[in-house]
């Protein structure tokens, strides 16, 4: 719901340290994207795709990169306008500042022999286990379910019925999104005479500090040694990581994404949706894999991979581009066939 406050046009460019084209003193008071924009709205361009609506769109101002000609509304031109962007939004939606009282709710069932920092905020119907540890400031919300020996670091955000298994240590300013599972037995078992034999997983997970996980997400302990997750990692909701991963430092993982034990990624790795990768793989620094790549090999550092197995990307789009010629072929071929059969009758 927007702010009801209003804006100069010429405040938001100082704001923002963009260079102001047209009439500073025009006032918006929401941000919209283009084709939802009304005149007292403030948008952004920043995607060729969405060319299409900037002609169309009714927005009153626009923080673009490049100057619009055919737009006649302020602009304030900059280098990055989604940042830009994301720095003004909290004018018009000024955040909500997540602040319950510091303490243990009543209705909380915390062991004697946790230990909360100064600060640790603990909500109605959580559960910590012996030994727990929970850093100074951090928040642990309704239903959430802190096992025995877990390890909070400071400034650490849990949303509500999160459940962290027994063992699991988190560092400093981790979020992590309401239903997600930390720590639950990787998927581990043995078959003996057509029967499934379960495996025990002693390990543990280890997050490190600034990384978000989504809603629903589950990462399994490990087998052995630990599951890692490394700093600055985004990992997206419904997203799991099989037991003994190891996710290297800031990289991205859309929803649905699904590694397999023992599989190691690099550094800034970006996965769009529905990405799957089988066990063992080693995945190099900066590789993209396009959404629903299937992933059944080693990807080098700095590979672009896309399809079912994942190879480069742009062999994919050749390959596509040759099946859509199959059916003119498929003609051709059929005409040559009876322009043949004509010559030797």
């Amino acid at each position: 719901m927007s702010s009801r406050r209003s804006f100069r046009v010429d405040e938001l460019a100082r704001q923002v340290e963009g260079d102001l084209i047209g009439d500073g003193s025009i006032e918006v008071s929401g941000v919209a994207s283009l084709s939802e924009a009304g005149p007292k709205d403030l948008s952004f361009f920043a995607d060729t795709r969405y060319a299409a609506a900037l002609t169309k769109t009714r927005a009153g101002a626009l923080l673009t990169a490049k100057r619009v000609p055919q737009l006649q509304v302020p602009q304030i031109l900059l280098p990055d306008p989604v940042l830009a962007m994301n720095q003004l939004i909290d004018l018009f939606h000024p955040p909500h500042q997540l602040v319950p009282p510091a303490g243990v709710d009543p209705r909380a069932r915390v062991a004697d022999s946790a230990h909360l920092g100064d600060g640790a905020s603990i909500g109605p119907f959580v559960l910590v286990g012996d030994k727990a540890s929970i850093g100074a400031r951090t928040i642990v919300l309704s239903g959430a379910y802190i096992g025995a020996g877990v390890h909070l670091g400071d400034d650490v955000v849990i949303w509500p019925n999160v459940v962290i298994r027994e063992g699991s240590l988190l560092g400093s300013r981790v979020t992590i999104h309401p239903g997600a599972v930390i720590g639950a037995d990787g998927f581990g078992f043995a078959r003996r005479n057509e029967r499934f034999i379960k495996l025990r997983h002693v390990g543990i997970v280890v997050i490190e500090d600034d990384v978000e996980i989504g809603a629903n997400a589950t990462i399994d302990r490990a087998n052995f040694g630990r599951t890692l997750i490394r700093r600055g990692v985004r990992i997206d909701n419904l997203v799991h990581i099989g037991h003994n991963v190891e996710i290297g430092e800031d990289t991205a993982m859309a929803a649905q994404c699904g590694v397999s034990g023992s599989t190691t990624i690099g550094k800034r790795v970006m996965m769009g949706g529905q990405v799957g990768m089988v066990d063992h793989l080693k995945v190099g620094d900066d590789a993209i894999f396009i959404a629903q790549s299937g992933v059944i090999g080693d990807v080098p550092a700095g590979a672009k991979v896309s399809g079912y197995p994942a190879r480069p990307h742009r062999e994919v789009l050749r390959a596509q581009a040759e099946m859509r010629a199959l059916p003119r072929l498929k003609a051709k071929i059929r005409a040559l066939e009876q322009k043949l059969g004509r010559l030797l009758s």
